[in-house]
Parts: C-alpha cells; structure tokens; sequence
C-alpha cells in the first residue's frame, strides 16, 4: 500500500489558498502498523477549522479503523481535490 505523498508545489498552494479561510479542508492521513511498511494506509477527508479537530472528526466518523492507527493532517491541496486549470478566454 502507498500513501499519497502530495506534491510540494500542491503543498504550498494549499497554505496559500487556505490561509484566509475559518474553515479548512484537511487530509488525514491514517496508517497502522510497521513505520517502513504500513498494514493499513489510508487518507480521509474532513472540514474542520484546525488540524487536531479534523483527527477527531475522522475517528468519530470512521468505522473499522484498527486499533493503533497513527493519525496525521494537512491541509488538502488543489490537484489532491481534484481541481484543474480552467482555460483564460479573452472576451473582447
């Protein structure tokens, strides 16, 4: 299993474009087992204002998780939401 490892330059437009916002988006990485090679890896997907309160969001809301799951977030970035370059038209 792989985990999501976003792109730095997604990173970084990701604390750009949430840093004027209460409410953020935020990727919780959740993986169990061995460091070097997890038994589960998973990325859930909460709206909360800070890091710590997407965690507990996840927990309350993720049924099945094992029992030692190691929790991380971060701020979702564009490509990671599925976001694309919209096209520049000139209108004359």
């Amino acid at each position: 299993m792989s985990l999501y490892i976003p792109y730095t330059e997604d990173r970084k437009t990701a604390i750009i474009y949430w840093r004027d916002h209460e409410v953020k988006v935020f990727a919780v990485d959740v993986t169990a087992g061995p460091q070097k090679k997890p038994t589960y890896a998973n990325t859930w997907y909460a709206r909360a204002r800070t890091q710590e309160r997407a965690i507990e969001c996840v927990k309350q809301q993720a049924f099945g998780m094992p029992r030692l799951a190691r929790y991380q977030a971060r701020l979702a970035g564009p490509q990671e939401l599925g976001c694309v370059p919209a096209e520049r038209t000139n209108n004359a």
